[in-house]
């Protein structure tokens, strides 16, 4: 089957790898990049796999063009799609190659509130080693359009930012202005060099005292 990536979407999924190489698999698709989650706890000194068979893979756009990659990494079964009947349907024939969208219910599709799933496990596992859960990490209902904010990278932090938008539960997108200052005959003068909207965690922000 011959489907476009660029109709693919970017969130959680989940893949099927197998049986007792859950950590080869992990590592594999680590190698190449890719941000992989399986929750492990500890249980008398040993690391358990919570879903054996089972890992988590988050794809953001930049990996959707390479996400054929992973059904052919070393443990890798396949990714679940969940759409059984199509896929019956397109190897009988009734689904044509032209029908684009029946075709892109063939694709794999992202875990439906993936992220808040995938905080949800997190905070399973750490009841199961005795932890406590995290404090929730900041909300998109902290920030409004327009905020002044500051983004915790070292590549960043030093610049002006403004908030745009919450993108899901825990990621935003700011924008990030280069500003060149200057002394002129009035005092000082900021000129707005370049500027760039991009997608941070919105952990790493901080709202600007007197943003409101």
């Amino acid at each position: 089957m011959s489907c476009s990536c660029e109709i693919m979407k970017p969130g959680w999924y989940l893949i099927k790898v197998k049986p007792r190489e859950e950590l080869r698999a992990i590592k594999n698709l680590e190698n190449q990049a890719f941000e992989v989650f399986c929750p492990l706890y500890q249980e008398s000194g040993c690391d358990i796999i919570l879903f054996p068979g089972y890992a988590f893979i988050r794809l953001s756009k930049d990996d959707l063009e390479r996400y054929h990659k992973i059904r052919s990494t070393r443990g890798v079964t396949s990714m679940v799609s969940f759409n059984q009947t199509y896929r019956k349907m397109y190897n009988q024939g009734q689904i044509k190659e032209g029908d684009k969208e029946a075709l892109q219910k063939l694709l794999p599709q992202p875990i439906p509130n993936g992220e808040e799933i995938i905080e949800q496990i997190e905070d399973i596992i750490r009841l199961l080693n005795g932890e406590k859960p995290e404090e929730q990490p900041e909300s998109v209902e902290n920030f409004k359009e327009g905020d002044q904010v500051c983004y915790n990278n070292p590549l960043f932090k030093h610049l002006q930012s403004t908030f745009i938008k919450g993108l899901n539960i825990d990621r935003g997108l700011i924008l990030i202005r280069f500003i060149h200052s200057q002394r002129c005959t009035s005092g000082v003068e900021n000129k707005v060099m370049a500027q760039q909207e991009i997608e941070v965690p919105l952990g790493d922000l901080k709202k600007i005292d007197g943003s409101d």
